[in-house]
């Protein structure tokens, strides 16, 4: 352990990060976390201090995998916290290193800020299934004044190495994403890998939630994947590739709506994950990229028939 703990210390003088330039952000950074995190007024939908109303739709006993509407853990993943609920120092360096090594290879001009663990992991509402979301914290001005220009290209670079890679630690796949320092971040459980500190440490808290209004959306989603299915059958490519462009959009949107109005646990996020974890994200993707592939092709037996 001392071993790993010298590491993880090394890894962060080697990072170069220049504190004088982090304590011009950090401040503000902290203030916007705290302020985003608290989700909707006290005593109020989602957060409540009710039992959680869970069972109510007649879906019947369902296994935690499969659950909708995810359970609330009587502890943090162990497997991840020590028992000061501070970080592992093994799995620090892990994250550390694949922070870096995929900062690096953008080659931008950007202090790194921070580097944070959050999500479900990072808190009391982790799954089997759930990732490690690992934020690289910078300033997307100090790349170009274009800022949404620079969003649009660490959105790309991030989508492109969480494709090619598939590193998991402990069973958990570990998600890379770059951070603007002033973006409104919802989570209730924010961990800096860097300052082996919480910037925000999460409470176990009972939440009141609709499964009903969960299980419609999901399912309303599910018929039009099918529906987009049908029409990849019929190799209709173009309203494929248009169609799952869309929804992908609409149901990004939907996300962040209820992250902004009702945090995590919002039935919006809720619908997101159930997404996630049943797989029709990924089903999505494919049939957008299979979508594509066909539309550049040509069929060379069908050309020389002609």
């Amino acid at each position: 352990m001392l071993e790993e703990w010298e590491e993880y210390q090394s890894i962060l003088k080697e990072m170069k990060t220049t504190r004088a330039v982090q304590g011009k952000y950090r401040k503000q950074w902290k203030k916007g976390l705290a302020m985003s995190s608290k989700g909707g007024q006290p005593n109020t939908a989602p957060y409540t201090n009710a039992a959680p109303a869970l069972g109510k739709s007649g879906l019947g006993p369902m296994e935690e995998s499969t659950a909708l509407v995810p359970k609330i853990k009587d502890d943090l993943n162990r497997e991840l916290w020590g028992d000061d609920d501070k970080i592992k120092s093994e799995i620090a360096v892990k994250l550390l290193r694949i922070a870096e090594d995929f900062y690096k290879k953008l080659d931008i001009p950007a202090d790194i800020l921070n580097i944070t663990l959050t999500g479900s992991m990072a808190n009391y509402n982790w799954t089997e299934k759930s990732d490690l979301d690992v934020h690289i914290v910078i300033d997307y001005s100090a790349v170009d004044d274009n800022v949404e220009l620079v969003e649009k290209y660490l959105a790309e670079a991030k989508t492109n190495w969480n494709r090619n890679h598939e590193i998991m630690i402990n069973g958990h796949e570990v998600e890379i994403y770059v951070q603007n320092f002033n973006e409104p971040h919802h989570s209730t459980g924010v961990y800096s890998i860097m300052d082996n500190d919480w910037l925000i440490k999460p409470e176990p808290a009972e939440f009141e939630v609709s499964e009903d209004a969960i299980k419609q959306k999901y399912k309303s989603v599910q018929e039009t994947i099918k529906m987009i299915e049908r029409l990849q059958k019929e190799q209709k490519y173009e309203e494929v590739y248009g169609d799952t462009d869309r929804l992908k959009a609409k149901i990004r949107n939907y996300r962040q709506s209820g992250l902004e109005t009702g945090g995590e646990f919002s039935v919006e996020n809720l619908v997101f994950k159930a997404l996630r974890n049943g797989g029709e994200l990924e089903k999505m993707s494919d049939l957008k990229r299979e979508a594509y592939d066909r539309m550049m092709s040509i069929n060379e037996v069908t050309r020389k028939k002609r």
